[in-house]
């Protein structure tokens, strides 16, 4: 116990008798503890005869109800595995609101391509494009000539193109020929 603590318990007589004995025996050694506890027993004097408030009874209970109709505090040690909780919950909606609203909207892949288990049409023939060839310009020109882009590009730029039928792959291979902005040369 601190040294205040027992100078409060020895006046108002909360010590044991062989408590109080040892607490006096260190007041006759401790001039200082002595001095304490002398001014303690006068402010202890003085309170107790100074006139006491009309309404500090009513004063007391007002206070405690305003201190009890306050708010929780914001830092009320909840475990931080129940914020977690919450985050995770966020997270999991979020992705959950994503691939229903959102994913299915998103549409299927350009035209002009295939996947990788489609067999390839049998007419086929190699195009180089251009470099500065956008995807949005050689999916515009594939689209009314019937091509899918079935391989490629290899490492030289060429990109193989297939075709449902043979009338289909002749044309292509003319309209592309012609396409002298686009298409940097056609290989049979």
């Amino acid at each position: 116990m601190d040294r205040d603590q027992n100078i409060l318990d020895y006046l108002q007589d909360r010590l044991t008798a062989a408590d109080r004995e040892a607490f006096e025996a260190a007041m006759a050694q401790d001039g200082s503890l002595a001095a304490e506890v002398s001014v303690m027993r006068s402010v202890r004097a003085q309170l107790a005869a100074a006139p006491k408030h009309e309404s500090a009874d009513a004063v007391w209970q007002r206070l405690s109800a305003e201190m009890e109709s306050r708010p929780p505090a914001a830092n009320d040690d909840r475990p931080p595995w129940q914020q977690l909780l919450k985050y995770a919950a966020v997270a999991v909606l979020a992705v959950a609101a994503w691939q229903v609203t959102i994913v299915p909207r998103m549409g299927e892949a350009p035209g002009g391509f295939r996947t990788a288990s489609e067999q390839p049409a049998a007419f086929t023939f190699q195009v180089k494009f251009v470099e500065s060839a956008t995807l949005g310009e050689i999916a515009a020109v594939l689209g009314p000539l019937g091509g899918t882009i079935t391989d490629g590009p290899s490492a030289l730029g060429l990109v193989r193109l297939s075709f449902a039928e043979a009338g289909l792959r002749d044309e292509a291979l003319k309209a592309l020929e012609g396409q002298v902005e686009l298409v940097e040369f056609v290989a049979d």
